[in-house]
């Protein structure tokens, strides 16, 4: 066997595979935050219309509920998820993206 340079071995990645392992990874967390967005959604709409309730003192029976702020709420608590996991995703694919070489 031949001799190698300790200069050529640290030129390159020590795992090439790295790269890969992590993007599967986050693949699979993002499609796994999708499946459960289902059950997500129910339960952030419940602690936010929750919290609104015991700031304002009223209860969801209340005549004294303001339904625009909990509509505002639902479709707060239904449009948040996805878009916070399609930044992250992007974000995060981003930085793992290999960089070019001149």
């Amino acid at each position: 066997m031949a001799a190698v340079e300790p200069e050529a071995i640290a030129d390159e990645p020590a795992a090439p595979f790295a790269s890969r392992i992590a993007g599967l990874g986050i693949g699979l967390v993002a499609t796994a935050v999708l499946v459960m967005l289902p059950f997500l959604v129910p339960v952030a709409f419940y602690v936010l219309a929750n919290v609104y309730a015991a700031t304002k003192g009223t209860t969801f029976a209340s005549g004294s509920t303001n339904e625009g702020v909990l509509f505002a709420l639902l479709v707060l608590s239904v449009a948040v998820f996805p878009v916070v996991l399609s930044v992250l995703v992007g974000l995060l694919g981003r930085a793992l993206s290999p960089k070019r070489r001149r």
